[in-house]
């Protein structure tokens, strides 16, 4: 939180000390690249080479304290450049990493060439490779630390900061505030609203057309969100007020209109110095397609493969412990909503839809739990069926939906065709990606989510961000979450 000297009256601002340290820490970052570089010359025999000349230093040793040197500076000047140090409070990490290793690659190439252009006859290539990358390694994880640790500990209960959201509508106002509430890396310890009203000046009485910001209060505030009040023929009372509070240190962030776009990719780019937002949908290149399918119908043949005795095994057991089919089959939705018929190993009794419509009571429990029921309280499961539920075995002849092209091995949930009215207007993104056997959904807690609108929202954060990082990442959470049962039901 910004802090006011009270005898001087100075404003300190926390944000300038904190990119002072942080570059500093890559300078050093830098530093101990050089000497690592050093150390694996040593290592390879090819004699220790000094960071500093001192009496006698050749020609070759001031060559390489000119690297180190040069390395230092161009990366201070690009950082200021392409603004690096800035507070990535608002921002993804798939995005921060991105653009971090935009700028490192930029770093190399401009020291590089530098030292091509200066003509270092004496210095090593070798050397140069390997000072550069340990420097680069250094420089990503150190800065990826700092904000890995930052966001835990605003996490937590290190919340140093506080904002106000202002706006001429209280709801939308509200709206906004409780999004930054719930996102746990702002570390806002306190959002307040403060909607500014139009003609009306802080006694109540009539006034010129536009905003009068005067009635905010912002002593104690470090964040301030500006919703729609620099829009139309009040621009220039917006841009007076920004002003302002950019002189006494704040952060201004702009929001022209509360679109909620967290539903789809953005991009940030500007048209003659107008910010311009611009969104697409989530969805893989064709090449990435190419790959996700052939890695899906690779990894199902060779799980059909090797678990086929134990789904035997499997079916066998179902058939001689409970009347009725071992399969259960349902058509559930695809891609671009076609239909096709999921499979199952049966864990629910024969006759489970009959039992549900003879008895209202239990009906209507299981509209009210999201098309489920309680755990423990459900009639239909099959004598086996919990311990299937319970492990997701009951889920392995999916591999067959997945071997077929019908499913992926992630992806959103397959849901039943009358549980789409649950989508809304985000129905037609949801179908724009195959459903998996496991997914955003699964690993995040499945039947522990009550609310069913929360999976909603995990399913449709799946296909904005969907890419085949992501679904490695999902594969490889799903065998710990398998293991624990957690949110089996």
């Amino acid at each position: 939180m910004l802090e006011r000297d009270r005898r001087s009256g100075a404003t300190l601002n926390p944000q300038n000390s904190r990119e002072v340290a942080e570059r500093i820490a890559d300078a050093v970052c830098i530093f101990v690249g050089y000497l690592v570089a050093t150390e694996i010359v040593l290592a390879m025999h090819w004699g220790r080479i000094r960071v500093f000349p001192n009496g006698g230093a050749s020609q070759a040793q001031s060559q390489y304290s000119a690297l180190l040197i040069l390395a230092i500076l161009s990366w201070l000047t690009l950082t200021a450049y392409t603004d690096t140090y800035r507070s990535h409070r608002t921002e993804r990490l798939n995005f921060l990493v991105r653009r971090l290793i935009q700028t490192l690659l930029i770093w190399a190439l401009v020291t590089i060439a530098a030292t091509f252009a200066l003509k270092f006859e004496y210095l090593s290539r070798q050397f140069t490779v390997y000072f550069i990358a340990a420097s680069m390694v250094l420089i990503l994880f150190r800065q990826l630390g700092t904000v890995l640790v930052l966001r835990s500990l605003r996490r937590s209960a290190h919340k140093w900061r506080t904002a106000v959201v202002i706006g001429d509508d209280q709801a939308t106002c509200e709206h906004f505030a409780g999004l930054l509430t719930a996102a746990h890396p702002m570390g806002y310890q306190r959002v307040d609203v403060q909607p500014v009203k139009r003609a009306v000046d802080c006694n109540g009485d009539r006034a010129e057309p536009g905003y009068d910001f005067k009635c905010a209060s912002l002593e104690e505030i470090d964040d301030v969100y500006l919703i729609g009040v620099n829009d139309g023929e009040d621009g220039p009372a917006g841009a007076e007020y920004m002003l302002t509070l950019l002189k006494q240190g704040k952060s201004v962030h702009i929001i022209p209109s509360l679109l909620d776009t967290r539903l789809f990719r953005q991009s940030l780019g500007d048209i003659a110095g107008i910010p311009v937002l611009s969104v697409s949908k989530g969805e893989l290149t064709p090449i990435q397609a190419a790959v996700k399918r052939t890695i899906d119908f690779i990894v199902s043949a060779l799980l059909l493969l090797v678990l086929s005795p134990v789904m035997g095994a499997i079916a066998v057991v179902v058939k001689f412990t409970s009347p009725g089919p071992v399969l259960f089959r349902q058509k559930r939705l695809g891609l671009n909503g076609e239909r096709f018929t999921l499979y199952k190993f049966r864990t629910m009794r024969a006759d489970a839809e009959q039992i549900l419509k003879d008895s209202p009571s239990l009906y209507d429990k299981y509209l009210e739990n999201n098309f489920k029921l309680p755990k423990g309280e459900d009639p239909r499961i099959a004598p086996l069926g919990r311990f299937l539920r319970a492990t997701s075995l009951d889920e392995m002849p999916q591999l067959f939906n997945v071997f077929i092209g019908e499913m992926s091995l992630v992806g959103p949930r397959p849901i039943v065709p009358h549980e789409a009215v649950q989508y809304g207007d985000s129905a037609m993104l949801f179908m724009s990606a195959k459903p998996g056997m496991t997914g955003h959904w699964q690993v995040n807690g499945r039947s522990e989510i009550a609310e069913y609108q929360k999976r909603v929202e995990l399913d449709l954060e799946y296909i904005r961000d969907q890419s085949i990082g992501k679904d490695l990442e999902i594969l490889l959470r799903t065998v710990p979450a398998v293991l624990r049962r957690k949110g089996a039901n």
